[in-house]
C-alpha cells in the first residue's frame, strides 16, 4: 500500500513537473519549437512493432496516439520506454540539452489530449507503476526491446548532427541505470544488450 501511495505522489510530481516545464529550445532551432513536433507519429505501436530504433520523441507521438485510441496498456509502455531512453540519453549525453529533453517531452505529449484522456491514461499507468508483478512484467518488456541503437540527434545542436558526440563506450551500466532510477526495475535480474 506505501508503494503505492509513493509511486502516484511520484507520478503526480512528475506530470505536473513535465507537464510545467519551460519548452526548451535547442540552439539553432526556433524558440517555438518541440521536440514532439520533429517527428511524425508512428501510431499506437503494441509491443511486437516496437524496436529500439524509434527515438523517444517518436514514442511519445505513439503514445498519445495510443490514449486517443483509448489503448492506454499500449500507451503505457510507450510512456514507459519513451522516458527510460530518454533518461538514457541524458546519462549517455551528459549534457543540460539532454536533461532537459528528458524533462520536456511527456509535458509536450499531455498537452495533445484531452483532461479526461488524461485521467483514463494515469489511471493506466499507476495501476501498472503501482502493482509489483505488472512493473516487473514491463521492465521485462523494456528489457526484451533493449537499450537504444539510435544516435540520439533529437537533443543535439543542429551544427554538431554529423561530427559526433563524445558518447561513452561502454553504455550497459548506463542502460542499469537508466532502467533502475527511471522506472525502478530489478536491473540486477535483467540481461543487458
Amino acid at each position: 500500500m506505501k508503494l503505492k501511495i509513493m509511486i502516484t505522489m511520484v507520478l503526480a510530481v512528475l506530470i505536473t513537473g513535465c507537464a510545467n516545464a519551460p519548452r526548451f529550445a535547442v540552439p539553432g532551432r526556433s524558440a517555438q519549437s518541440t521536440y514532439l513536433s520533429q517527428v511524425a507519429s508512428p501510431g499506437c505501436l503494441g509491443a511486437a512493432s516496437i524496436n529500439p530504433t524509434l527515438t523517444p520523441p517518436a514514442l511519445y507521438q505513439g503514445m498519445v496516439s495510443c490514449i486517443k485510441a483509448g489503448r492506454n496498456n499500449d500507451g503505457v509502455l510507450l510512456f514507459a520506454l519513451a522516458g527510460t531512453y530518454s533518461y538514457f540519453d541524458a546519462l549517455r549525453l551528459d549534457t543540460d540539452a539532454a536533461r532537459q529533453a528528458h524533462s520536456s517531452m511527456l509535458g509536450e505529449a499531455l498537452k495533445m489530449i484531452n483532461a479526461n484522456q488524461q485521467q483514463a491514461f494515469w489511471q493506466s499507468a499507476n495501476g501498472a507503476l503501482g502493482d509489483r508483478q505488472q512493473l516487473a512484467a514491463l521492465c521485462r518488456q523494456i528489457d526484451a526491446i533493449g537499450k537504444p541503437v539510435y544516435f540520439p540527434q533529437y537533443v543535439m545542436q543542429p551544427s554538431r548532427i554529423g561530427r559526433g558526440a563524445a558518447m561513452p563506450a561502454n553504455t550497459d551500466q548506463l542502460w542499469k541505470t537508466a532502467m533502475n532510477s527511471y522506472l525502478h526495475c530489478a536491473t540486477d535480474v535483467m540481461s543487458i544488450r
